[in-house]
């Protein structure tokens, strides 16, 4: 259950794509909702006697503040009239650091951030703010790809307590949006070299240990759909073979998916699990939404 969410504006359409999924949250949890600008100036160079110019950096910050604070009353007086709680401040400073800060100071439980596309996240995660906003933040991150709603959420579990992080913020999201689940599981590629081999120790062994591990995949997810069932969400589950990442983003293409929802380790975020990992290859390569959580131990 999400009570307060934060979303980082600039004042670009792209930014407010946030708004739609952060607002039907907020409404459905009658959470709390802040806007937040980190005004960035740009150097004013005035023309003076002779010629000559100056640069004038506090004159253009007290513009750049004046501006995103009108930008910032503008959305809040047109969203509050929805009937939600809505406030705005300035964050000043770093921007992903600004937000960060922000987030905990305001004790937001969710950040809703969108993000410009090309073919994934491989343009602006690495080196940008929402790496850093990712790497973080100490609260789960929603990154929003597309302006349509999100109807169908795929949930990745690999049977650790790590992946089962993800599924109530996950769920809590589907259910308030009205967006139905798949729980889905990878099993590990086998080579046929491998499966050969089991066969030259027992025959039918192969095919013996497949069955087991696609029934003992199947018992997990429906145990995992019976704990978690919540009435009016959907909840299937899906059992798939393959190197994980490319699994996932298979099916996740296949189910035409809004949103992956993706638990992530390591202790210093992003920096521990971005490279060489299942997530960073997801990010860097899915085309829809997704929604990032670290546990709380983790942080």
């Amino acid at each position: 259950m999400f009570t307060k969410t934060l979303i980082p504006l600039d004042g670009s359409a792209l930014a407010e794509r946030a708004l739609l999924p952060a607002l039907a949250l907020a409404r459905y949890y009658q959470a709390e909702v802040m806007l937040v600008r980190v005004p960035e100036a740009a150097q004013m160079f005035i023309p003076a006697e002779g010629g000559l110019g100056m640069h004038y950096p506090e004159r253009a910050q007290e513009q750049a503040r004046g501006a995103a604070w009108t930008y910032l009353q503008g959305v809040q007086a047109e969203r509050s009239v929805e009937g939600l709680s809505v406030a705005a401040r300035l964050a000043d400073g770093d921007v992903a650091s600004a937000l960060v800060d922000a987030a905990v100071e305001e004790r937001a439980d969710l950040i809703v951030m969108s993000s410009h596309g090309y073919s994934g996240v491989t343009r602006w995660v690495l080196g940008s703010v929402a790496e850093k906003v990712l790497r973080d933040a100490v609260c789960p991150v929603l990154i929003v790809r597309a302006p349509q709603p999100f109807q169908r959420v795929l949930i990745p579990l690999d049977g650790s307590p790590l992946a089962g992080h993800a599924l109530a913020p996950a769920l809590d999201l589907a259910e308030a949006l009205g967006a139905s689940v798949t729980l889905l599981r990878v099993l590990p590629d086998v080579g046929p070299r491998e499966l050969e081999a089991l066969d030259e120790l027992e025959r039918g062994l192969r095919d013996r240990m497949l069955d087991d591990a696609q029934e003992g995949a199947q018992a997990y997810l429906d145990g995992i759909a019976a704990a978690f069932a919540r009435p009016g969400v959907e909840i299937k589950t899906l059992v798939s073979a393959g190197p994980v990442a490319q699994a996932i983003l298979k099916q996740a293409e296949l189910g035409d998916m809004d949103l992956i929802a993706m638990a992530t380790h390591g202790r210093t975020g992003l920096r521990r699990w971005i490279y060489g990992s299942v997530t960073e290859k997801v990010l860097h390569s899915a085309a829809t939404s997704m929604l990032v959580v670290r546990p709380h131990e983790m942080r």
